[in-house]
């Protein structure tokens, strides 16, 4: 009986949490599959609700190519999987990445993908560089804006006279 209460909440919680990301982006996000209300939920904890817009459109553009139920990395590696499978643990192999220090979401990536960008070996990250590079274009005007030329150190401001 306790097993049968813990699942109860577990349903419970995981629905609340979808109603919350369901105020966000509207009804139709119980159109998605289940990892992206999952994920979006995640992020919506971490991100702005305008970086949560743009995931759920990106998620709705991935699921809709996702062809005869075969989706595909939007890293460089076009890894293709069914959208469905999952892990030895249960949980999908598809991620909703984002950069947690800009505070914006990049895509949707294979399992293997975003653990190397999320790792600490160099040589891994820099295979992906082209996919991460593209989105650090999306960079805010004001941290761009800052130091026109690269040369934080002779610009205005930078060393007190």
């Amino acid at each position: 009986m306790n097993q049968q209460k813990r699942k109860r909440e577990t349903k419970a919680r995981r629905e609340r949490g979808w109603r919350q990301v369901a105020r966000i982006v509207g009804a139709r996000v119980f159109d998605l599959p289940e990892f992206f209300r999952n994920g979006l939920y995640r992020l919506s904890r971490s991100l702005p609700d305008s970086e949560i817009l743009r995931a759920y459109e990106r998620c709705q553009a991935w699921a809709a190519r996702a062809k005869d139920g075969i989706g595909q990395c939007e890293c460089g590696c076009e890894t293709k999987r069914p959208v469905e499978t999952v892990n030895g643990q249960g949980q999908s192999v598809w991620h909703l990445d984002h950069d947690p220090h800009r505070k914006t979401f990049r895509g949707v990536l294979f399992e293997r993908c975003n653990r190397e960008l999320g790792d600490g070996d160099r040589a891994r990250k820099f295979a992906h560089a082209s996919y991460t590079l593209a989105h650090e274009s999306r960079l805010p005007e004001a941290e761009t804006a800052f130091v026109g030329d690269g040369n934080e150190f002779g610009a205005a401001g930078a060393v007190l006279d």
